[in-house]
């Protein structure tokens, strides 16, 4: 018997109507996943013109603050148009629901060009932090119509075919509200500082999702690796090291998972994409937000351990040519030689980081 989501998002891939929904994943913070994924979102959007939506699942709400100001956003939870009321809705089910989708998604945000057209943001909120332990418990409370896995899930099947891209910027945990995120993603993309702390999680975040897709009867597989804050030091050259040849700790023991590969590209450590995130700094340029980072993505002979390596730009379009005469909405390939997040493909070993 065939399971109908698996039918329709084959029909839609062969269609080349499928929304790629990418979930950005560390179990640090600090590590460059929120900046790293409001730019792949701000470079779809504005340069290669994607209709892309961001969802913030972090209770921290560093996207949600990068992309629109402060008391917006204090608007916006006062009206509960936010993640954080969706998931307040399903806890107290017995009230009527204040949550709205259509009204929640904030259009055109970013601070680059005073909003990107294409770009929308389904925000965050504090509260979370208060109810995020609460989610799964809501069938105990009487509430057994309602999966706690697929709130969101269900919260976005009336816009989710209007995107090309949906990025989730998930928690630093893998509990409830990630699994949220992950539960529709086609992928996901763990940003990580190239230091023994930073990487120590990722065989967990690996060995935990592919059990969470098994359970669940999809594939989500690992896009790739992507190196943060890189520094010329020798920890972060060690470590690059490891990562290249996909032997980091654990995985390079007999018998376990493999490592996902490292993206080609990497994110140098630069005060100036620090600065870019804070919205009060009225940046409308990507040269303003990103600095040195992004127009460096364009210099051919830059390398991932250089001060102005690999960026989040090129992350996006190195091969940008390529994807556009290859593109396809089907799960990617892991020998795929395309190292571009927009292709939804890595870097197979043998040229990783080049």
């Amino acid at each position: 018997m065939w399971d109908r989501e698996t039918v329709v998002t084959w029909v839609q891939s062969f269609r080349n109507e499928a929304t790629h929904v990418l979930s950005f994943i560390n179990l640090k913070g600090g590590v460059g996943k929120t900046t790293t994924a409001v730019a792949v979102a701000e470079i779809l959007a504005q340069e290669d013109r994607k209709h892309v939506l961001l969802v913030d699942l972090d209770p921290q709400t560093n996207a949600t603050v990068t992309l629109i100001s402060e008391d917006k956003w204090s608007e916006l939870d006062r009206e509960g148009r936010t993640i954080a009321q969706l998931f307040s809705d399903r806890i107290n089910f017995h009230e009527p629901p204040k949550f709205d989708i259509e009204t929640a998604i904030v259009k055109r945000v970013s601070t680059i060009n005073d909003g990107i057209a294409r770009l929308d943001l389904l925000p965050s909120s504090i509260r979370l932090i208060d109810i995020q332990d609460r989610i799964p418990m809501i069938a105990l409370s009487g509430n057994f119509t309602t999966n706690p896995l697929e709130i969101l899930k269900n919260a976005l099947q009336l816009v989710l075919d209007r995107y090309d891209y949906v990025i989730i910027d998930c928690p630093p945990s893998l509990g409830t509200v990630t699994k949220n995120g992950l539960r529709i993603s086609t992928g996901y993309v763990i940003p990580t500082i190239p230091d023994i702390v930073s990487t120590w999680g990722i065989y967990q975040i690996v060995e935990n999702v592919e059990r969470f897709a098994k359970d669940i009867g999809r594939s989500i597989p690992p896009l790739g690796i992507v190196a943060t804050k890189v520094q010329r030091n020798n920890l972060h050259s060690r470590v690059m090291d490891d990562l290249k040849a996909r032997r980091l700790g654990r995985f390079g023991e007999e018998g376990a998972l493999q490592q996902p590969p490292l993206f080609n590209s990497s994110i140098p450590q630069l005060v100036s994409v620090a600065r870019g995130a804070d919205v009060g700094e009225e940046i409308r340029t990507f040269k303003g937000k990103y600095g040195e980072a992004y127009y460096s993505s364009k210099k051919p002979n830059a390398t991932p351990t250089s001060p102005t390596g690999w960026t989040p730009c090129s992350l996006l379009f190195k091969n940008r040519r390529r994807y556009r005469r290859s593109r396809s909405r089907s799960p990617p390939n892991s020998n795929s030689q395309i190292s571009t997040v927009s292709s939804l493909r890595v870097a197979n070993p043998s040229s990783a980081c080049g």
